[in-house]
């Protein structure tokens, strides 16, 4: 039998063409025999025509040379013609199968190939039955039948039924030759009613079969014996002197894996003792020399008295399913073992809140399994955190894990950790939702990174930044006082000079007033000098080396902001901002005016240190009624008590402060057209509110342009 793809007849037909034109272009007219023998092959139904032409053809050239026409030539095309004609002969009687693929059972948009008139008979419960297999086992099938050509005519084609949907894994499809050997019983006795039932299953499933009360096969489905290579003499050949039910053994057994043949016939012969329903699964031995899984289900059927008559069931092919279980469970476990192995502490959730899993890694670091800190009373979220958390994270914590469960939000806060041996170890957690397709939330997961030796050498770092800052600012207020001294000591010391020297004309008889008076134009010029002095040290503080731009301060809050937001969440403070929309912009040197902001912000979380509870800095920007910006920055700490004095030059009340900070703060924002004063917060805690004068909106307008 020759199978040939009718998805490949065109390419042989223009493939046999294109070589029988090349030959007859070089002077072969046997080469028009290639194209010829493709129709032959591929166009079944065009055979009668063409060898009706042919042989039209063929008298033709017979009688030309009767007619005076060239001899030879017209006999060597008569003799190509026979050798055409022979050709379409024997292909005529040679059966072609063409490979058929069904459409899959899930599409609605595609007709099987082979419809149901174009299959015989006989071979019609065959293609029903691959199918059925196919779809319950996911086992691709290739069953032989006959199918009707458009002449009327049968041939024999190959029907291949695949399952609804792909699998991984890779599996060879059974194929069911019409040849292989299936055999039907003499004579059903009591199993008639056994049969019926077994046919009826057969219809579903694809396969079924049935045997008597002493368990010797009265019916299989053909399929099923071919794809075992047993036939019903087979199954029932008996393998000792005892009968089954006295614990003998039939053919069967050598179709059945050695390893689980013990306990499944153990398993039958009890039903069938008892009448019990039979489930049961081990592996088959298929005709490729594979054993595959199955799932039996057999049950008995009764006469009017009761008595067991017979037993029918069917075999799901498994192995599929089998496989794909077996790849899952190596994916979780591989999936498992990476978690496991991670270098991160990572546990699992409930949609609800309430964690299931913790890593190996996790378990290690709290010394204790998930289900180990259940207390009465108390979810296991509350319980495990309530064991784990450092106190004064602990309120922190329980916000954001209620904020997320209630919004579905991830998150991400730095904290500290006990570990199992009592020590509290900084790390960061972060936690996401895992949602299904329907976007419902399915699980949460959550890592935890040890960041203690960051933490620790961040802090380490800032400790060496404030020894510097405080060593710069120690060296530069030497600078400045000996840069003080030097320019004030001259008209101090030339004011000492002129005083004594009044002293002495005042004191001369008669006084020297003229002298005197002289002296004190001089003193009076000293102390100016000594004044300008001071005054430019102001200047130092007040005045902007850099010229000033128009620029949006809602924009500058942000940057300090994201500055700080590292120090504040190392400080546990929660930095709240509350910006206006529309704010004029301001026409300020935007270094300095940052440098106010980190000065006071800085200031309010340094007084939040000994807080116990929640540390928490506002920053408001709004317009005042007389057209000013005003910046409130709020904190908690523990208040202020010389409102009046705190911004005086060397005032501190920290001990390792120089009084500089609020000093230089004023000066600046006096310097742009605006004022710093500050207040109590109630109930606890400082505001620092600081103007500044807003852009006129012609001068913003041409600043933009």
């Amino acid at each position: 039998m020759v199978h040939i793809d009718t998805r490949r007849s065109l390419a042989i037909l223009l493939c046999a063409s294109l070589a029988g034109l090349l030959m007859a272009l070089l002077g072969e007219a046997a080469g028009l025999l290639a194209p010829l023998t493709a129709l032959f092959l591929v166009a079944p139904r065009l055979r009668r025509p063409l060898m009706g032409g042919l042989a039209l053809l063929l008298v033709a050239a017979l009688s030309a040379p009767l007619l005076g026409g060239p001899r030879e030539v017209l006999l060597s095309w008569a003799a190509l013609l026979i050798v055409a004609l022979c050709i379409g002969a024997i292909s005529s009687r040679m059966p072609i199968a063409f490979a058929e693929r069904e459409a899959p059972l899930d599409s609605d948009d595609r007709e099987p190939i082979a419809q149901a008139l174009d299959i015989h008979p006989d071979d019609a419960a065959a293609v029903a039955q691959a199918k059925a297999r196919a779809f319950w086992g996911g086992v691709p099938q290739v069953v032989s039948y006959r199918r009707r050509l458009a002449e009327g005519e049968w041939q024999w084609a190959e029907f291949l039924a695949e399952p609804p949907r792909g699998s991984r894994i890779r599996v060879d499809p059974i194929v069911h030759a019409p040849h292989q050997a299936w055999t039907v019983a003499e004579s059903l006795g009591e199993t008639v009613d056994a049969v019926h039932a077994a046919k009826i299953l057969e219809c579903l499933y694809g396969a079924a079969f049935a045997f008597d009360a002493s368990g010797q096969f009265t019916y299989a489905t053909p399929m099923a014996q071919t794809s075992i290579s047993m036939t019903l003499e087979d199954l029932n050949r008996p393998l000792g002197d005892d009968t089954f039910v006295d614990g003998g053994d039939f053919g069967w057994k050598l179709g059945v894996h050695p390893d689980d043949y013990p306990e499944a016939a153990r398993e039958l012969r009890r039903c069938l003792r008892t009448g019990d329903h039979y489930n049961y699964e081990y592996r088959v031995l298929r005709a490729t020399g594979l054993y595959v899984w199955h799932r039996f289900a057999i049950r008995p059927t009764r006469g009017p008295d009761g008595a067991i008559t017979g037993w029918f069931g069917t075999g799901f092919d498994i192995d599929v399913f089998r496989k794909t279980e077996e790849a899952l469970l190596e994916s979780e476990r591989s999936l498992r073992e990476l978690i496991e192995t991670a270098p991160a502490l990572i546990w699992c959730m409930t949609p609800e809140g309430e964690p299931v899993y913790f890593s190996r890694h996790l378990r290690e670091f709290f010394g204790f399994d998930v289900e180990d800190r259940d207390l009465p009373g108390k979810t296991r979220l509350e319980s495990v955190l309530g064991a784990v958390i450092h106190p004064d994270d602990l309120d922190k914590v329980n916000r954001r894990f209620e904020h997320s469960l209630q919004t579905g939000a991830s998150y991400a806060l730095t904290h500290r950790q006990r570990r199992f041996d009592g020590v509290y170890r900084w790390v960061e957690t972060r936690i996401a939702a895992m949602r299904g397709e329907d976007g419902e939330i399915v699980q949460w997961n959550g890592v935890c990174l040890d960041i203690e030796e960051q933490v620790r050498a961040q802090e380490e770092l800032r400790q060496v930044q404030e020894k510097l800052a405080r060593a710069a600012q120690a060296a530069s207020l030497a600078e400045l006082s000996a840069s003080i001294a030097h320019e004030v000591n001259q008209p101090l010391a030339a004011i000492m000079t002129n005083a004594q020297a009044c002293r002495r004309w005042l004191a001369a008889e008669p006084p020297n007033l003229e002298r005197a008076r002289a002296i004190v134009e001089r003193i009076t010029h000293s102390a100016q000098s000594a004044a300008d002095v001071v005054s430019h040290v102001r200047a130092l503080f007040s005045q902007s080396s850099e010229p000033r731009t128009v620029s949006a301060i809602e924009l500058l809050v942000s940057e300090v902001v994201d500055l700080l937001s590292e120090d504040a969440s190392r400080r546990s403070v929660l930095i709240e901002m509350d910006v206006a929309k529309d704010l004029s912009p301001v026409a300020i040197d935007p270094i300095q005016i940052q440098q106010v902001f980190v000065n006071l912000l800085r200031n309010g979380m340094e007084a939040m240190e000994d807080v116990a509870g929640d540390k928490c800095l506002s920053l408001s920007v709004r317009r005042a009624e007389d057209g000013m910006l005003r910046i409130e920055i709020a904190d908690n700490g523990s208040g202020i008590d010389d409102p009046e004095n705190m911004f005086d030059p060397f005032f501190t009340t920290k001990a390792n402060g120089m009084g500089m900070g609020l000093a230089i703060c004023r000066s600046i924002v006096e310097a742009h057209g605006g004022k710093l004063w500050a207040m109590a917060n109630a109930p606890t805690g400082a505001r620092l509110i600081f103007t500044l004068p807003s852009v006129p909106a012609e001068v913003s307008a041409v600043a933009a342009s």
